[in-house]
């Protein structure tokens, strides 16, 4: 949108945050709220910008002592860049420990296993899981009876 201004609403919008810091000459900033009155999207635009400028708080300028940016640049030509020294971590004699322990327990597991290899596990024509579907819950108990008086392996009509 162009007005007797010679501002277009891009040209205006660029100049609102200095408009509005007070960085704009008299004579750039007379035009820029011709402009505002005239183009009201400006003017809301312009409103809603003035209105985010209330969520910054303004900080204290921060005085830099004398001779810090040779300071600065001198450290930096020497190679520095500015990371703390890497010093040795308090978890650092943990780590020794906890290796060992997991050592320690991959052996474990190890042995256990091969303990559990050894013993004697029902194979073959001994009872299986799944005879319940062939056989009655009585005939089954019975077997589990007998296996556990230990009156040998009750072998006979299991291979179906």
């Amino acid at each position: 949108m162009k007005n007797s201004n010679d501002f277009t609403c891009d040209e205006a919008r660029a100049l609102v945050p200095a408009y509005l810091d007070g960085e704009l000459s008299a004579d750039r900033a007379s035009p820029l709220r011709q402009h505002l009155m005239e183009c009201a999207d400006c003017r809301t635009k312009t409103q809603a910008h003035k209105a985010q400028r209330h969520w910054f708080v303004p900080t204290p300028e921060v005085s830099v002592p004398d001779g810090f940016a040779a300071r600065v640049a001198r450290r930096a030509f020497q190679g520095d860049t500015g990371e703390a020294p890497v010093t040795a971590e308090p978890l650092a004699p943990i780590l020794p420990f906890v290796l060992r322990m997991t050592a320690a327990a991959a052996a474990l597991l190890l042995v256990l296993s091969g303990v559990i290899r050894a013993v004697d596990v029902p194979t073959g024509g001994q009872l299986r899981a799944d005879d319940g579907a062939t056989m009655s819950l009585e005939e089954a108990l019975n077997r589990l009876e007998a296996m556990d008086n230990g009156e040998g392996r009750p072998s006979e009509g299991l291979d179906r």
